[in-house]
């Protein structure tokens, strides 16, 4: 069983703390909403998730059998970081997800790309530019190219923004049987409570209290 595991983590954003101390293991299958009055907060734990922030104590680690290591960018799936990593706009889908799959040196690839354009009904817009596309699509687009490798883990960074509540209800109903059919950690952060309250695992850190711990 495959595990991401935190160990006595602490994180600061700019001198303020945003976690302590902070112990945690999500296994496989597992999906865990963040929820966080500022942005950069929840933002800033994702990208220590998947190990492009080191946090000032702890560590992450990716644990599979009797394997222990660090989170790399080989173990996750990022479709965007808002302001930080964004999809290229001019990019066509399908060239979107060949270079993912390019990138992390896929075997068959073709395969794999048939398989996430598939499973995100997006064939029909295969050939259409990034930018061009409507806005739950531009999403489906940017989750299906973070799949391609095949990752044990699902990073999605306010995800929701940008799209009506229908539109949310739309892409949430394609991602949680993935998800679970897959078998992926998905780590997603959010400024809504109505998304934060989807999900069984949750993580508040809108409210700090001294003896809370995460």
């Amino acid at each position: 069983m495959c595990s991401l595991q935190i160990e006595e983590v602490t994180l600061h954003n700019h001198g303020d703390e945003i976690i302590s101390s902070w112990n945690a293991s999500f296994t496989k299958g597992e999906s865990v909403s963040i929820y966080s009055g500022k942005q950069i907060t929840s933002t800033s734990i994702l990208l220590m998730l998947g190990g492009y922030l080191k946090p000032e104590q702890g560590a992450v680690w990716l644990v599979e059998e009797d394997k222990k290591e660090p989170i790399s960018p080989a173990h996750i799936g990022i479709a965007s970081i808002h302001r930080i990593y964004e999809p290229i706009p001019y990019l066509r889908v399908e060239e979107m997800l060949l270079l993912q799959a390019n990138l992390f040196r896929v075997k068959k690839k073709k395969e794999l790309l048939e398989k996430v354009m598939n499973d995100w009904d997006l064939d029909s817009v295969r050939k259409d530019r990034y930018v061009d596309l409507s806005p739950v699509n531009q999403l489906k687009a940017s989750v299906a190219a973070a799949l391609v490798h095949q990752p044990q883990i699902l990073l999605l960074d306010h995800p929701e923004l940008g799209l009506t509540d229908e539109e949310w209800t739309q892409f949430s109903s394609i991602l949680q049987p993935i998800v679970q059919r897959d078998k992926l950690i998905l780590i997603l952060t959010t400024l809504r409570r109505e998304v934060w309250n989807e999900y069984q695992t949750k993580i508040d850190l809108s409210i700090r209290k001294e003896d809370d711990r995460l």
